[in-house]
């Protein structure tokens, strides 16, 4: 009887140890994916860009294909169809020469800057333009062959001591961008910009949500083109369009 009793404490104690540390393991496993399943989901690389009088757009990367969208501080939503890790979204309807304020959603989260402000977009005052001139390039994969399936690209251009403001897009699964530079405006976003002549165009490619933008420069005259130079992310000298002069600066 004693033995049986002394048999029944042991097994007790030892219970009473291993709940609080089974417990924790559970914690801390279920703390850890929520923690990861946080980051997969976090906006990175988040571009603001091609703001006008009623309009902008914002470009991002998750590492995760999540849906994403943007909430304004009046809680009016803008949100994509499908999930993507590649993110694009128009905010429309606005007032011009108007601040507005938003959040980021991606998955289940809003998100804000790391400082913790939200983010902010100013539009502008100069008179929507109905133009349209669409831009287009291909961006090659490191292995300098295949196509970079997926990313965004931002460019700006210049002439001079004259500089336009960003402009982004999604890179489609064949490495194909384009861009809408209607209407583009100069970067103070006070009148518009001349690109009908020869520019440089700085361009900056992201791929990933942990890595750097690849940048690149190119002379390119819009006047007579339309086609951007191939961009290689793995050979810096190899940017060229069969047929079509430019080099990369």
């Amino acid at each position: 009887m004693k033995k049986n009793k002394t048999l029944s404490l042991i097994t007790l104690l030892g219970l009473l140890i291993a709940i609080p540390v089974i417990t924790g393991v559970f914690q801390r496993s279920g703390f850890e994916l929520r923690i990861s399943a946080l980051e997969e989901d976090e906006p990175r690389n988040v571009v603001i860009s091609d703001i006008r009088s009623t309009n902008f757009k914002v470009t991002w990367i998750t590492e995760r294909e999540v849906i994403g969208g943007i909430l304004m501080d009046d809680g009016t939503q803008f949100n994509e169809s499908s999930k993507s890790s590649y993110h694009t979204v128009k905010v429309e309807g606005l007032k011009a020469n108007s601040k507005y304020t938003f959040k980021m959603l991606s998955g289940t989260k809003e998100w804000t800057m790391e400082t913790g402000e939200d983010y902010s977009a100013t539009t502008s005052g100069v008179p929507e333009s109905t133009d349209k001139f669409l831009v287009y390039g291909q961006v090659f994969s490191p292995d300098g062959f295949s196509f970079q399936q997926g990313g965004i690209i931002e460019m700006s251009l210049s002439s001079g001591s004259d500089k336009s403001q960003t402009v982004s897009a999604v890179i489609n699964e064949t490495g194909g961008y384009q861009f809408d530079l209607g209407g583009l405006l100069n970067s103070t976003l006070t009148r518009k910009f001349a690109y009908k002549q020869e520019v440089e165009a700085d361009l900056k490619v992201y791929i990933a949500h942990n890595q750097e933008g690849v940048e690149k420069t190119y002379s390119i005259d819009f006047l007579n083109q339309r086609q951007i130079q191939n961009i290689y992310l793995g050979e810096v000298n190899i940017d060229v369009i069969p047929g079509i002069e430019g080099e990369e600066q």
